[in-house]
C-alpha cells in the first residue's frame, strides 16, 4: 500500500487549497491568541472522553484512511505495543497524538484542525504538500514573510517557529497547561511536530535548527513509522481487551480531567 499519495482534483487537493490560502501568519496568530488561555475553560473532560469523541471524526486531509480517527488512535498504539510492549509512555503517545482534533467540537473548520503543518512568517518550503496552492496565500508575496528567514533568526530553534494552526499545536498547549498528567516533554514534542512533514520528512527549515533539535526530529521520525504505517493494518479489530488495556493506561497517565 503506497501511502501519502496526493493527486490533483481530489478531496485532499481541494482541502489543502483552502487551508493554504487561509492560514497566513495573521490567521495563525489570531488562532494562537484565541486558545492561549485554557484557564478560560471551553470544556473540561478526561482524555478518555476526548478519545471517544474521535468515533465521529473523519480526517478529510488524509488520503490513506476512511475510518474514524478513534480507530487510527488504537491502531497506532497497538502497533507500538507489539514492538515496545514495556514502553507505556510511547503507547499512550500513539493513542492520544491526534486528540487535538476535538477542535471540531468547538466548531473549528477542518482547515484549522487537520493537515500537514508548515511555518508561517518566512518563505514557504517547496516540500509542502500541494506547494503550488501556497501561491494563493497572501504571505507568499509579503515583503518580510516571503524571505528566507522572515521574522526568525538562524538557529533560533524549531520550537520558536510559528506553525500553521491545527490539532498538533492545540493538544501540545493542552498538555502544557494541564500539569496533572504523567507524559514527559519528549512525547509532548512528538505530538507537537508529528504533522510537520516539510521539516521531519522534507528536510526543510534546517536553517532554524539549534543543537538538540535533531533529537526531536529523530523522535518524531521513529514515531512516524507507527503513526503512518498503522493505516495499512486493514485487518485490525478493536477488542474489549484492547479497550480495557488503554482505559487503564489512560487512567494511570491522566488521572484527572483536563481543561480544553
Amino acid at each position: 500500500m503506497e501511502l501519502r499519495t496526493y493527486t490533483l482534483d481530489t478531496p485532499q487537493y481541494h482541502f489543502y487549497s483552502v487551508l493554504h490560502k487561509t492560514q497566513t501568519y495573521e490567521y495563525v496568530s489570531n488562532k494562537l491568541n484565541q486558545y492561549k488561555d485554557l484557564g478560560n475553560v471551553k470544556i473540561e473532560m478526561s482524555m478518555g472522553r476526548a478519545l471517544n469523541l474521535m468515533d465521529s471524526f473523519l480526517d478529510i486531509s488524509d488520503p490513506d484512511t476512511k475510518t474514524e480517527n478513534s480507530i487510527h488512535a488504537y491502531q497506532t498504539a497497538e502497533r507500538i505495543r507489539k514492538q515496545h510492549p514495556d514502553n507505556h509512555e510511547l503507547q499512550i503517545c500513539g493513542l492520544i497524538h491526534d486528540l487535538g482534533k476535538v477542535l471540531f467540537v468547538f466548531n473549528e473548520p477542518n482547515l484549522a484542525v487537520v493537515g500537514d503543518t508548515y511555518v508561517v512568517g518566512c518563505k514557504f518550503a517547496e516540500s509542502i504538500v500541494y506547494f503550488d496552492t501556497m501561491k494563493e496565500n497572501p504571505d507568499f508575496y509579503h515583503p518580510v514573510y516571503s524571505t528566507e528567514y522572515g521574522i526568525y533568526q538562524p538557529g533560533c530553534g524549531i520550537e520558536k517557529l510559528t506553525l500553521s494552526f491545527g490539532h498538533d499545536e492545540y493538544l501540545y498547549k493542552v498538555l502544557k497547561y494541564n500539569q496533572g498528567h504523567k507524559l514527559s516533554d519528549k512525547y509532548l514534542n512528538i505530538i507537537r511536530f508529528h504533522s510537520f512533514y516539510p521539516w521531519h520528512t522534507g528536510k526543510d527549515y534546517s536553517r532554524f535548527m539549534k543543537p538538540g533539535d535533531e533529537i526531536i526530529m529523530q523522535d518524531v521520525l521513529d514515531f512516524n513509522q507507527f503513526d503512518l504505517y498503522s493505516k495499512t493494518d486493514t485487518e485490525f479489530t478493536l477488542t474489549d481487551e484492547i479497550r480495557m488495556y488503554y482505559k487503564n493506561l489512560l487512567n494511570e497517565y491522566f488521572p484527572e480531567p483536563l481543561k480544553w
